[in-house]
């Protein structure tokens, strides 16, 4: 694909994201753009009209930035009104520097405000051209000067599907609920690296789990639609996988520290019914009525991408979220269990 085709195939990707996808897209060329200390999605913590928030630090130049993203549908231009409210939220989180990015374009009247309040905008066809010129989320094809879609970075925007054979990373393995949610707050507190997570879990809330928990954690919360995953970068020569909350995934976390644990429960009920393999052990439940643990195990072994010892481990997960089903029981069979629909 030449590069004029392939800047208007990059324009379509964009309005066929959600806008909370465009915000995670953006935040994806920032950390391939920029040296940056830190950058994080911050949109699901507040609304103070900072999307994207990072530290630029070049040594001699230490800064605050904050990054405002819209995506909007071709014609629906913003607005002087809108970059007015942007310097507020800037000056509201002391930022130093302010960017604006949409995935449509701006108006004349938003040009000359942010050139007066010196904040940077970038609109869809920069956006795309950036991506273009720095290969993000495309490569240029040998000598011939046409571009490919790099599919691994559009990964990131892929979402569990229903399939015959549910792969392994959509069968959860997570030690338990409270487990998950403490590495959902530290995504929400830190880049979303394994090891930042790893650390923050382990230093600042005195528990001991290995740099694997990390990552399993934080693709339960993938499967729950309360964690999103970005395409891995590379950070000093090494591949850096990094997470960030959704608002799902915020709003069960301050269900939790309001105290309105009900609602919580409520919310996760909610998300847990979603997942694959639940659905098809409900489904299970509601025609025969009761499922043995072993039966649990042959489903893993037979309707997913999982053998072995993995089946024994994964099942205790699943068994575990199924429960949390308010319809479904949990009751003693002899030395093992087995569950009713209720």
């Amino acid at each position: 694909m030449q590069a004029a085709k392939m800047r208007d195939h990059l324009r379509d990707r964009m309005l066929e994201v959600t806008p909370e996808e465009f915000e995670v897209l953006c935040k994806m060329v920032l950390v391939r753009q920029l040296d940056t200390k830190s950058l994080q999605v911050t949109a699901f913590q507040h609304d103070e009209g900072v999307d994207i928030e990072g530290v630029i630090d070049e040594g001699i130049i230490r800064a605050l930035l904050g990054v405002q993203v819209k995506r909007y549908t071709e014609g629906n231009s913003v607005s002087s009104p809108s970059i007015q409210k942007f310097r507020g939220a800037l000056a509201q989180g002391d930022h130093q520097i302010g960017t604006y990015i949409t995935s449509s374009s701006f108006t004349s009247p938003a040009v000359d405000s942010a050139e007066t309040l010196q904040i940077c905008l970038v609109d869809g066809e920069q956006l795309a051209a950036i991506m273009l010129e720095s290969e993000i989320g495309v490569e240029q094809a040998s000598h011939s000067g046409s571009y490919e879609i790099r599919s691994e970075f559009w990964q990131a925007f892929e979402e569990p599907v229903e399939d015959d054979q549910i792969p392994a990373t959509e069968v959860p393995l997570a030690d338990t609920i409270e487990t998950l949610r403490l590495y959902l707050r530290a995504i929400e507190a830190t880049d979303g690296s394994e090891s930042e997570m790893h650390e923050y879990v382990n230093d600042q809330l005195g528990t001991e789990f290995t740099e694997r928990h990390a990552n399993m954690n934080a693709m339960a919360g993938w499967l729950l639609g309360f964690a999103h995953r970005e395409t891995p970068t590379e950070v000093n020569g090494r591949s850096v996988q990094r997470w960030g909350l959704t608002r799902d995934g915020v709003r069960y976390l301050r269900f939790h520290e309001d105290n309105k644990t009900g609602r919580a429960r409520d919310h996760l009920i909610n998300s847990v019914r979603d997942v694959e393999i639940i659905q098809r052990m409900h489904r299970r439940l509601d025609s025969a009525g009761e499922l043995t643990l072993d039966e649990v195990r042959e489903m893993l072994d037979s309707e997913t991408g999982i053998s072995g010892a993995s089946v024994e481990r994964r099942a205790s997960t699943v068994v575990k979220w199924l429960t949390l089903l308010p319809d479904v029981e949990e009751r003693s069979d002899g030395r093992s269990k087995k569950f009713l629909r209720v």
